[in-house]
């Protein structure tokens, strides 16, 4: 009886068993609890894929430059402008007109000095102011292009052309993209020269690379005359 009564007493002392209970509870993982870990790394990048072999590693140069690179400004769209005209050379090329003829001018060519330079001319160029009807103005990145317009009056210079060298010379500075059409030019003083020449557009007159616009003189002598007179120049 008294054994017993020990083992009771035991078992039944107050926090004694409930201490020994916990702690063999807090001993023991529950399996239906998860076990905290370290979470794994994220995974490596994907390695990269091999480049295109038919895609070229470098764009391709432009083409080379013709000779007479050196009688043009330089500006950001020559390469475009070279290019393009390259690609209407299928256009023919009227003969020279015979000389001596008038030539109207309204682009860089009204400047005398630019076209002396271009023309080789010994001295200054003589000219004097006019105007042509039947045609307008529109631009090709800074270059003007005249093309046929019925109500159109365009403001210019004209100069006699005496040698078919100085045609020819103009010719290669204006480029294929130009072609050469007869005109009547009235001077300031009212008097009328008749079967004049021009450089008119010869290319489509309704190409999405022309656009609306005029040609400033001024803008032109002070971002580009330099340039052409600097290429002018023998070496």
């Amino acid at each position: 009886m008294t054994h017993t009564s020990s083992n009771h007493d035991l078992n039944s002392a107050p926090g004694h068993g409930a201490s020994w209970s916990h702690a063999h509870t807090a001993s023991t993982p529950n399996p239906a609890v998860p076990q905290s870990t370290i979470p794994p790394p994220p995974p490596l990048p994907p390695a990269p894929r091999p480049r295109n072999p038919k895609l070229p590693s470098t764009i391709p140069p432009l083409p080379g430059l013709p000779s007479n690179f050196g009688h043009e400004p330089v500006d950001k769209d020559m390469p475009r402008r070279r290019m393009m005209s390259r690609a209407k050379a299928k256009t023919e090329h009227r003969a020279p007109p015979l000389v001596p003829c008038h030539m109207f001018f309204y682009g860089s060519l009204m400047d005398p000095d630019v076209l002396q330079a271009m023309t080789g001319l010994p001295g200054a160029p003589l000219v004097k102011k006019g105007t042509i009807t039947g045609f307008s103005i529109r631009m090709w990145g800074i270059y003007p292009a005249l093309v046929p317009c019925s109500t159109g009056v365009v403001n210019g210079i004209v100069w006699e052309v005496t040698s078919e060298a100085h045609f020819r010379r103009l010719a290669d500075y204006e480029t294929s993209a130009y072609t050469w059409c007869e005109c009547n030019v009235v001077l300031e003083n009212g008097k009328s020269l008749s079967n004049c020449r021009t450089f008119c557009w010869a290319g489509d007159v309704n190409s999405r690379d022309l656009k609306e616009g005029t040609f400033d003189l001024e803008r032109y002598q002070k971002h580009f005359k330099p340039s052409v007179l600097r290429r002018s120049t023998p070496r």
